[in-house]
């Protein structure tokens, strides 16, 4: 054991957390006190380690040199040693890059959550090159590994198809079925961020709007609200699957009718056009739902579509009086963004200027600076 690591663990956990501050302060000046830092990530006291690695992230280039000396940590056998290090590198994220060649070595270790942090730090540092063998692991033994596959490829995004094209989509689209339920429900959400590669597979995404697992038909439905962005491409398809979403207004789980209005809100103006006036008063209704997040999301989608909420404008401003901060927020950004149906609330608006809640204030100024925009 070297010196830092020998004296982090003889040091007291108080101790060590008051010298911390001391240390990343003066480590730009002093590169022996980074050492002391990297030093602290074996220290025997979990709060200890999480505090030095925060530092190490927080430091950003002056700990770049010392970037392999901290990969050599993800295969520590103390646990929380190796989180600690999978922490730091995340943190850093680009300026760790240099280090994705070491990291990539990881993807083949024997023990199943190194494999999976080699995966989730190799997506933080943008390592792109590593791609390829990302994708491999999308048939990992271990259902967690294929999960952290399905979501380092999901936020690529398209850089993903540059690499693989097709093929990327396609090998997640078959996660749809996977054994895991966590990997069916990342799978589609992957999907949604794979842009034109994926719209293929809407119809087997919509499959999973039914799914008996709340978490996989609120994935499903923000799947294909992303996909369903560009209704120009294939109109028919877009419009069936919003149809299947708008079903998920009436679902019992809070989470997926949000997550469905959500989806409603991303897609096209010309999508949301089919919407049947049925279900667009089902949208405005969403706005007296029990839930707060419910309430919310209804507002905001509702705020995205002018030819429906013209006539309901007023249910939008009530909501500027709701008791949860969220939704007052939501509905004076809805108010905003309807432009000139909003100008005989502007007076409500403005009340809305000394809220309680800063985030409703300063909700209420831009939407005020938006209108009187509209109406000079």
């Amino acid at each position: 054991m070297d010196r830092e690591s020998q004296y982090a663990h003889d040091e007291s956990s108080e101790e060590a957390l008051l010298k911390l501050p001391r240390l990343e302060r003066e480590s730009p000046t002093a590169s022996e006190h980074i050492q002391e830092i990297i030093g602290l990530l074996h220290h025997s006291h979990r709060e200890v380690r999480c505090a030095a690695a925060a530092a190490l992230g927080r430091l950003g280039g002056y700990v770049q040199a010392y970037v392999p000396q901290i990969v050599t940590l993800l295969t520590d056998t103390d646990r929380f040693v190796h989180f600690a290090a999978v922490d730091t590198l995340s943190r850093l994220g680009m300026l760790a890059k240099d280090s994705s060649e070491a990291v990539a070595a990881l993807l083949e270790h024997q023990d199943w959550d190194i494999r999976f942090d080699a995966i989730e730090v190799l997506a933080e540092l943008n390592a792109e090159e590593y791609i390829p063998k990302i994708v491999t692991h999308l048939h990992d033994a271990d259902p967690r590994v294929r999960f952290a596959a399905v979501e380092a490829l999901g936020k690529s995004g398209e850089i993903a198809t540059h690499y693989i094209p097709q093929i990327t989509a396609r090998q997640i689209a078959d996660h749809l079925e996977d054994t895991d339920p966590t990997v069916r429900s990342s799978a589609a959400s992957a999907l949604g961020n794979l842009g034109e590669f994926a719209k293929a597979y809407m119809p087997q995404i919509a499959e999973h709007l039914k799914n008996e697992d709340p978490s996989i038909r609120a994935a499903a439905a923000v799947a294909l609200g992303y996909l369903g962005k560009e209704a120009r491409a294939k109109p028919y398809v877009s419009q069936r699957v919003l149809h299947q979403i708008l079903e998920l207004l009436d679902d019992h789980d809070s989470t997926v009718r949000s997550t469905a209005l959500t989806a409603i809100g991303e897609m096209s103006e010309e999508t949301r056009l089919y919407v049947p006036p049925a279900k667009a008063t089902r949208i405005i209704n969403s706005a007296y739902d029990i839930e707060p997040s419910v309430r919310a999301a209804a507002l905001e989608t509702l705020g995205k579509m002018a030819q429906a909420a013209r006539f309901h404008v007023s249910v939008i401003a009530k909501s500027i009086q709701d008791e949860d901060p969220l939704v007052r927020s939501s509905a004076i950004w809805a108010l905003g963004n309807l432009g000139r149906l909003s100008r005989d609330y502007i007076p409500s608006i403005r009340t809305c200027l000394k809220d309680d809640n800063h985030t409703v204030r300063a909700t209420a100024q831009k939407t005020l600076d938006v209108l009187y925009e509209y109406l000079r």
